[in-house]
């Protein structure tokens, strides 16, 4: 059975299920990692991810960025290490498959994702300026105030919702200069500046600092990182406000769930 996908980036997925999935066993014994007998390949149009894996019942469901779909075969082969490698654990994904990662670097690939991730995102909304806060201005006052003004200005935008897990988060991936999105969260005239420019200076030392790659292990916070980060003046401050943020919008979350509580019991 082919499997044929089309991204917004109009790439033809021509490989089939059965090439993919022995592929994936023979990327195994390579690797000296064990599959489940069943295995469920899939193609979709992802915004961001690479791949997904999901392990459950006996079985495990891929599914990977039809972005791919035109690349060479070694570069496919290495693809299934790196799959393996993350889903059965028998090794750090960075340290295998190397023919894939240096075609994820290649400008052809990173355009087309690019392309594919800002047509497909729902999270964020690409316009600096907020009901409350203009990011370019920020930036530029962080830049002024912390980087000499060497750094490009990157696309800026908010997230579409409120999030309690992050604060904000910076892409490489959208060219020429990255994105940096901040939670809307923080977009409240109750929130203190320094917030959001200890925010913003957060997300701006990552266009500064490189990820370091230990072990086959990504890491960005590097402990290099977090020296930097607390060169931000109100770096310790930042936490309790965060805090005041969360319960500020855990309180108005409970007040609508109240309202239509009473409404449901008319």
């Amino acid at each position: 059975m082919c499997m044929v996908g089309r991204g917004d980036a109009g790439v033809q997925w021509t490989a089939s299920q059965e090439e993919l999935e022995q592929m994936l066993r023979e990327a195994a014994k390579r690797i000296g990692a064990r599959l489940p007998r069943r295995l469920l390949m899939a193609v979709r149009p992802l915004a961001e991810a690479y791949f997904r894996t999901t392990a459950r019942g006996g079985e495990l469901r891929v599914v990977i960025n039809d972005a791919f779909g035109d690349a060479p075969r070694d570069v496919l082969e290495a693809l299934s290490e790196v799959i393996v490698a993350r889903a059965s654990g028998a090794a750090r994904p960075r340290m295998v498959g190397k023919p894939f990662w240096d075609y994820v670097e290649t400008e052809e690939l990173r355009e087309r994702m690019q392309a594919n991730y800002l047509a497909r995102q729902r999270s964020f909304d690409p316009e600096p300026q907020g009901r409350v806060w203009n990011l370019v201005e920020l930036f530029d006052a962080m830049n002024k105030a912390y980087f000499e003004n060497v750094l490009p200005c990157p696309l800026l935008g908010w997230t579409r919702r409120p999030l309690t897990y992050r604060w904000g988060w910076y892409s490489s991936m959208v060219r020429p200069h990255g994105l940096i999105v901040i939670n809307c969260l923080l977009d409240e005239p109750q929130v203190p500046g320094f917030v959001l420019e200890g925010t913003m200076y957060h997300e701006m030392l990552h266009m500064q600092v490189d990820p370091v790659v230990v072990n086959g292990r990504r890491t960005v916070h590097t402990r290099g990182f977090r020296v930097l980060e607390r060169r931000f003046d109100r770096h310790e401050d930042l936490r309790p406000e965060y805090r005041k943020v969360l319960r500020r919008y855990g309180r108005r979350v409970g007040a609508v769930r109240r309202t239509r509580g009473r409404r449901g019991r008319r």
